[in-house]
This record gives C-alpha cells, structure tokens and sequence, in this order.
C-alpha cells in the first residue's frame, strides 16, 4: 500500500509526498501504468524500477520519470518499505507549453534521471513554495523549469551539495535573484553580486549557474528583456524603454530583443498597442 500525501494541488502542477504506512505490509503490483507527466525524487530509502527488460536502482541519487501509458513496476526487498518519494505531477497544457519551448527535445520515453545540484536546487524551491506565500503562481514555474532541466539532460556533475551547502547556497542565490529582478535597470558588477552572497566572484558565478541554468548576466538580460517587452506592449517608446530597462546602447538592446522576440521592439510595440485597441 502506498500512502500519498498532497502538499499542493492546482489546475497545473500537484506535489505529492508518497510513503508506505509502518504497520502494513505492501505488496508490489505486478504492473502500474502512468496517469500523468511526473518527475519523482527519493528522499528516503529506494526501491528497484523495472521496465520490460530492463531496471534501474532509485535512490537519491536517481529521478523516475513518466508520462501517461508508461507501462513500470517497481519492487522492494522489505515487506514493509520505508522508501519515501517527492513527486511533481504536470498537467498537459503545462507540458505542451515547456515542449514548445524546448523546441522538441523533450522526450517522453526517457523515465530515469541523474540527479544534479539544479535539479536538487528545483525540488527544495518547490516544497519550499508548496508551503508558502502564491503557491499558485511559483509552483507551476518551478515545475516547468524542472521538467525543462530534465529534459536538457544536463551530466550529473563530479560532486553533488550536500543538504545544509545546498540551502546556504540556494538562499544566497535566491537573494541574488531577487536583487537582480527587483533592480533590473541599475548597473551590476559581478563583484558586488558575489560580495553580497558572502562568495568569491568566481565561486558565486559557477553556483548560480549551476542552481539557475544561467549565469548571472544572463539571467539579468532575461529579467531586463521581459520588462522590455511589458513596457512596449503598454505603449511605451523603443529609446526610453531601452534606457528605462538598463541598456546602455540602443543597437544592442534592438538587436538583442530581436534575437530573443523574433521581431524589432518598434513592430512588438505596434502589434501589442494595436491589438490592444481592437
């Protein structure tokens, strides 16, 4: 028998915490098939996942993925196990949307991961988040960029953080986060970034990156960009916005937004004010 716990349910993202009870003694199913998209987390215990021929050990260093149809069973060597799991349930529309995103790299018939510091970075952000303030518009982010970093297939890299590193680590880079999105137009050096994290430049930079996907200036013109674009759409002028938004160079900031929009600001600003006017 396996117990489930719901730690958030919404129309998009659901985050369970499943386990056996202590005083029951379960028995493995012969064979389940998958109802939903799901990336799944050990944190406790493991157990051994089986797929035709084939069959892999989960523990905590391992991520069972599914997608609906996904045909598995899994087997434990204790009659009462006391494996427990953390798992991210994506609804359709949510992964039609990281899906186009990507591009297509997804691949649903991929069912095991490595895990690595990001993917461990994502799955403390979203229990984090289950339990805290607009959990309805953080949860179905994060679990996008978990589905999206799976998908990816980073290596899994030479040495995972440790449990109390990952936190002091994740905070340090959360507060970054939020300096750089809430600052978005001020000029930045990486020294003072890293400074207030309490890590040296380098350091700080290769953990960010690591825990984010990005490097930090990367993240700050994503952040800059999006602004960007809301100023546009609300009638704004492609000058001011670009100085508003913390470019310092009206080329760059056209070409860049074009590389990433797929139009120049003037022609986003005209479809938006014009659609907006209909």
């Amino acid at each position: 028998m396996i117990r489930s716990q719901t730690l958030y349910r919404g129309p998009l993202v659901s985050l369970l915490r499943l386990d056996h009870p202590p005083d029951r003694v379960h028995r493995d199913p012969a064979e389940e098939a998958a109802a939903s998209h799901s990336v799944s987390f050990v944190e406790r215990g493991g157990y051994t996942l089986h797929q035709g021929k084939r069959r892999w050990r989960m523990d905590a260093t391992a991520i069972f993925v599914t997608s609906p149809g996904l045909r598995y069973c899994c087997s434990h060597h204790e009659q009462s196990p006391g494996d427990v799991c953390f798992s991210v349930h994506l609804s359709p529309d949510l992964v039609h949307d990281v899906r186009s995103t990507l591009g297509g790299r997804w691949n649903p018939r991929k069912i095991t991961a490595k895990l690595t510091n990001r993917l461990a970075y994502l799955r403390q952000r979203l229990v984090e988040t289950a339990i805290g303030e607009d959990p309805d518009l953080s949860c179905p982010v994060l679990a996008g960029e978990l589905l999206a970093a799976v998908a990816d297939g980073e290596p899994a890299p030479a040495r995972l953080f440790r449990p109390g590193q990952l936190a002091w680590y994740a905070r340090r880079v959360e507060q970054a986060r939020a300096t750089l999105t809430e600052g978005y137009a001020r000029h930045f050096s990486l020294g003072e970034i890293a400074r207030d994290a309490g890590m040296s430049p380098f350091h700080f930079s290769r953990v960010f990156r690591e825990l984010c996907g990005v490097p930090p200036h990367r993240f700050l013109l994503r952040v800059r960009l999006a602004r960007a674009a809301e100023r546009l759409s609300a009638g704004g002028g492609v000058t001011d916005t670009c100085h508003a938004t913390g470019f310092n160079n009206l080329g760059h900031f056209i070409r860049t937004f074009r590389r990433v929009y797929g139009v120049p600001p003037s022609r986003y600003r005209a479809s938006s004010t014009r659609g907006s006017s209909t």
